[in-house]
């Protein structure tokens, strides 16, 4: 695997991490009031947040293994912020939509609720929460991947010994191939050395 498929692995798992973190700041934010918050969260189609631990679990397994993959090749191992926020608040905006469509809302369900109902208010601290999330899960990302580069340059290469046994052959002519006085030149003699 590549060091590209590596970083988009990880890419990945950050950009999950960040937007179930940030989707859940901001509704937090926004719903401080317990009751509220509920009622909120079951009217707009928010029933998958029951899967938010394992769904964060597996966001931290492509996290690792991303990051161990592009460790093994050279070159920038850590995800960028941009990419991250370009990832993250287009995720949130289309998961916000997209829950409240599948909860039945109508497009004029949605402006309605954009308008008057304070969408427009989870949406700003949503994209904010993504933003800040973004740019932590991008200097994690930094972090790990300078302690994975000094753990490398640490680490003892291996240095080449010597053979056990070694065996050199040398040739040698003895002679001309051709002299004056002779008809022919003796043959070359092969010396073979062997050391323990």
């Amino acid at each position: 695997m590549t060091k590209g498929r590596g970083l988009a692995v990880a890419t990945v798992g950050w950009a999950v991490i960040g937007l179930l973190v940030g989707h859940v700041a901001a509704y937090d934010l926004v719903f401080p009031d317990a009751h509220v918050h509920a009622a909120e969260l079951a009217g707009s189609g928010h029933a998958w947040l029951g899967m938010l631990q394992p769904a964060l679990v597996l966001a931290l397994g492509f996290v690792a293994v991303g990051g161990w993959l592009a460790a093994r090749t050279s070159g920038p191992r850590d995800v960028r912020f941009h990419r991250l926020l370009l990832i993250q608040v287009a995720a949130f905006v289309a998961v916000e939509l997209g829950e409240r469509t599948l909860a039945g809302y109508s497009p004029l369900d949605l402006w309605h609720a954009l308008a008057d109902h304070g969408l427009w208010l989870i949406l700003v601290v949503g994209i904010a929460a993504q933003v800040i999330t973004a740019w932590l899960g991008s200097a994690a990302s930094r972090g790990l991947a300078g302690a994975s580069a000094s753990l490398r340059a640490a680490r003892p290469r291996p240095s080449r010994r010597a053979p056990l046994i070694a065996i050199r052959l040398r040739s040698t002519a003895v002679g001309r191939l051709s002299r004056p006085c002779q008809s022919r030149a003796p043959p070359p003699r092969i010396a073979i050395t062997v050391s323990v």
